[in-house]
């Protein structure tokens, strides 16, 4: 199927406003003379737009074509993320929030420098931009295939087409185009997800037909789900730039905080509508799998196809529903190179060129250059992630819980402990990273047994009356040879940064008694959570101000010794 020029005219469009943006923001309102300017918008925007920049920063292709998905293959199990959000979110307000701010560094790894090392804080930045790497090449070729599969587009002409458009206006507009441009592509992925969902129940001939109960699934579990999910969503709110720079972007601690329950919100609704996307997807495919009847070649075109089967007929719906998948992937996309950008110039070339000063104009240019490079680079990497044959969703949940799972271990430990010191931390962070990187190529290049496929809801062939002529394979592979590594290689996705996460903190614990023990380094406080804050949850108003005008007098005191 082809696009109409009534579809053609809704993507024209999103594409005109999103440069616009970029232009605007970057030639005519602004000069840019600044990196706070560029980097975090001056720390002078409103809480709504920004806590909708940090909910499309966050909802990539890899949510609006991967959760339908994990949904219509694992079950409604995943509906119970929405209380591990929750946990998540708590602990990034009154915990991470507050320290950041009180350093007030654009990077949000200045805090790493402080509690134990500019060594610590440079290998934490170089785990952080490698990981966004290859998660921006994930979501960019993501939709990129939803373009070729619905619109016989060339994919590689997508991918390049995606990535030169938003390279261009986050280059040009910095943070505050990114903020604008994200505001509008999150307002059509809720508008492509609700046509989605209106027109799919009109296909499948009521709610009764859709909305099934599932049984929960290996993959999803009541325990993977609220353990796995509230450490993977604490990585993920607070200790990658991306999302944590959102803080940044408004005046003081206590926007910041509400950009947080404001995002939370928009986010269990975004996801909820995934899931009913899902549900539509099952009650239509279930008795006629696309995947298993050759009719794709990956579960993330389950979705695109649903669309061309239901909201073809209807003129400027899949237009609607190209520009939704855009959208997630254009904002992802700006928000990780305006993130790279940010984390290079000020914990890497700030810190390691401490005798070479350039001007704030020179710095401006330098983080335009870097995006740039940055976005070619991405674009790059997605060839290379064409040749992964798991699902989005998943693929993103290995790399992430790959990479990211060290680095929250080294914020709790340097949240939480003051017996951990430098030296420690950074072995700790080092071991694990290594794990965890062998964990994740064996679960992509290991060919899982039929009984560790993670609890699949079943499906069949037998209702797919159009193709009945066409003969399915029915000879089944020769089951992989099982070897003692295959419990490891086959743990669900959800317990990645979980395990990960505890591995870093018992190795710095271990390695605490033999390398840090004549460490003299006497730890801030106010880097440091309190048995006071984590008690705190009901602390008055007051007390909280005062500590926290507490924090940020010892801070600069620190800062002050650092320079």
């Amino acid at each position: 199927m082809y696009l109409g020029w009534i579809d053609y005219g809704v993507l024209i469009l999103l594409l005109i406003f999103s440069g616009g943006i970029g232009i605007y923001h970057g030639c005519v309102r602004s000069k840019q003379t600044s990196t706070k300017e560029f980097l975090i918008a001056d720390g002078q925007m409103r809480v709504l737009p920004t806590a909708m920049s940090l909910l499309a920063s966050l909802t990539s292709a890899a949510s609006l074509l991967g959760v339908p998905v994990e949904i219509y293959y694992y079950g409604t199990m995943f509906v119970y993320c929405i209380i591990s959000w929750f946990f998540a979110t708590y602990l990034t307000m009154k915990f991470f929030i507050p320290k950041f701010h009180s350093i007030g560094s654009i990077s949000v790894y200045a805090y790493l420098e402080q509690r134990f090392s500019l060594t610590m804080r440079i290998m934490v930045t170089c785990s952080f931009i490698l990981v966004t790497i290859l998660y921006m090449s994930v979501i960019l070729y993501g939709p990129s295939l939803a373009l070729s599969q619905v619109t016989g587009l060339n994919l590689w002409v997508a991918v390049g087409l995606c990535g030169v458009v938003c390279t261009i206006y986050t280059s040009i507009g910095g943070m505050k185009a990114v903020i604008w441009t994200d505001v509008i592509q999150a307002s059509i992925m809720f508008l492509g997800l609700i046509s989605t969902i209106i027109f799919g129940l009109i296909d499948a001939g009521g709610i009764s037909k859709c909305f099934v109960t599932f049984d929960p699934s290996i993959r999803y579990t009541i325990w993977s789900v609220l353990i796995g999910s509230t450490f993977s969503s604490t990585a993920n709110y607070a200790c990658i730039q991306t999302q944590a720079q959102r803080y940044m972007c408004v005046k003081d601690t206590k926007s910041a905080q509400k950009v947080a329950w404001i995002n939370y919100v928009m986010n269990v609704i975004m996801q909820m509508l995934c899931l009913c996307v899902g549900c539509l997807l099952y009650a239509k495919y279930s008795q006629c799998d696309p995947l298993r009847a050759k009719m794709i070649s990956r579960p993330d075109q389950m979705y695109p196809l649903f669309v061309i089967e239901t909201l073809g007929r209807f003129p400027g719906l899949t237009g609607l529903f190209i520009a939704c998948i855009l959208s997630a992937t254009l904002s992802t996309f700006s928000s990780g190179v305006n993130s790279i950008a940010t984390v290079i110039l000020e914990d890497i070339y700030k810190r390691l060129s401490t005798k070479l000063e350039i001007s704030n104009r020179q710095q401006v240019i330098l983080s335009k250059v870097l995006s740039v490079v940055v976005g070619c680079l991405t674009v790059f990497m997605a060839f290379i992630v064409s040749y992964m044959k798991s699902s989005i969703a998943t693929i993103i949940l290995q790399i992430f819980g790959a990479f990211v799972a060290p680095i929250l271990g080294v914020y709790l430990l340097g949240l939480l402990s003051s017996r951990v010191k430098s030296r420690s931390a950074i072995v700790a962070f080092f071991l694990c990273l290594i794990f965890q990187i062998f964990v994740l190529l064996g679960s992509i290049f290991t060919e899982k047994p039929p009984n560790k496929q993670g609890g699949r809801l079943p499906t069949s062939t037998a209702g797919c009356v159009p193709f009945a002529n066409v003969t399915i394979s029915t000879i089944t592979k020769p089951n992989p040879s099982y070897h003692i590594l295959m419990p490891l290689f086959s743990i669900s996705p959800l317990w990645f940064i979980f395990n990960g996460t505890i591995l870093t903190i018992v190795l710095a614990m271990i390695f605490t008694f033999i390398l840090d023990s004549k460490d003299p380094k006497i730890i801030n406080p106010s880097l440091l959570v309190s048995r006071d804050e984590i008690f705190s949850c009901f602390s008055s108003r007051k007390e909280n101000i005062k500590r926290t005008e507490t924090q940020k007098d010892g801070t600069t005191i620190e800062q002050e010794a650092m320079l």
